[in-house]
């Protein structure tokens, strides 16, 4: 159950002299966080490997876009329950004769959050996008439809693109690979066995990867081969292959089903190979 809060102005007031919806990066602060609502989604307390900070993501359609998001070369920060100006909001509710959504059993008109505000580079200049994930079945209600078009109309006066995606739209096998590579990376707060010790494997298997021999091996197999070649525990080569492909070292399919049932002649490195950091941790 989230947090309850008896929304008043006087409690926006004290949010926003509190900077949430403020900052950028690092020091951003979502306008909602996962203590203060309710999800009948999967909600998710999630370390950005990008930002260096927590997200707190509602549902499962908000963890996929953050995942391709995060994943993606152009978007250089991720701003989640980014708040919406509620007088500019107002207004277009006016014009487009929609009643503005309000706090329940209040006449406070509600703050309006998109999903994700993005930050993305275009042509070498940073321009915004705008995101909102959705599951299927609300495509058929007529509140969220309304919510909608009042921030469809929103960003389109700021003229920042904003996109709908539907859960059903999402390449789910893409995600799921993202979800494995990415899990693969230090967590907040996990300390390495000693300073440089992933960093020093992923050197190893990339000299190993360049010059590769057995290329009809599965990954996997190669893995444990190099696990027991180096006296490693069972399941770390597999886990520096995989930091490898975060850091796009090691070039691979997203469409695989199986990335770690590759051959070995399936995946490529690259001349980022040798430039690593393991991300994440402290």
């Amino acid at each position: 159950m989230g947090r309850k809060y008896a929304w008043t102005e006087k409690k926006i007031a004290e949010w926003q002299a509190q900077g949430y919806g403020e900052g950028r990066g690092e020091g951003y602060k979502p306008w909602l966080e996962i203590a203060d609502f309710s999800s009948r989604g999967r909600s998710r307390r999630v370390w950005g490997l990008k930002t260096h900070r927590i997200h707190h993501l509602f549902s499962d359609v908000e963890y996929d876009i953050f995942l391709a998001s995060e994943w993606s070369r152009s978007v250089i920060d991720i701003r989640e329950q980014y708040p919406l100006d509620r007088e500019l909001t107002q207004t277009i509710a006016q014009q487009l004769k929609i009643r503005h959504p309000h706090y329940p059993g209040t006449h406070v008109p509600t703050v309006m959050t998109v999903d994700f505000l993005l930050t993305v580079t275009k042509d070498g200049k940073e321009t915004f996008m705008a995101v909102n994930g959705k599951r299927d079945e609300e495509a058929e209600d007529a509140n969220s439809l309304e919510k909608l078009e009042i921030q469809r109309t929103y960003f389109e006066q700021l003229e920042y693109p904003h996109h709908l995606m539907y859960h059903s739209q999402l390449p789910s096998q893409k995600v799921k690979n993202l979800e494995w590579i990415r899990d693969a990376q230090l967590k907040d707060g996990e300390s390495e066995p000693r300073e440089g010790y992933f960093s020093a494997l992923c050197a190893r298997m990339s000299t190993e990867l360049n010059t590769p021999t057995g290329v009809e091996m599965p990954l996997a197999a190669y893995c444990r081969s190099f696990d027991e070649r180096h006296g490693l525990e069972r399941g770390t080569g597999l886990r520096v292959a995989r930091m490898l492909m975060q850091e796009r070292a090691l070039m691979f399919n997203l469409e695989s089903a199986d990335l770690s049932q590759a051959t070995i002649g399936a995946f490529v490195m690259t001349s980022r190979s040798g430039q690593l950091r393991a991300v994440g941790g402290a």
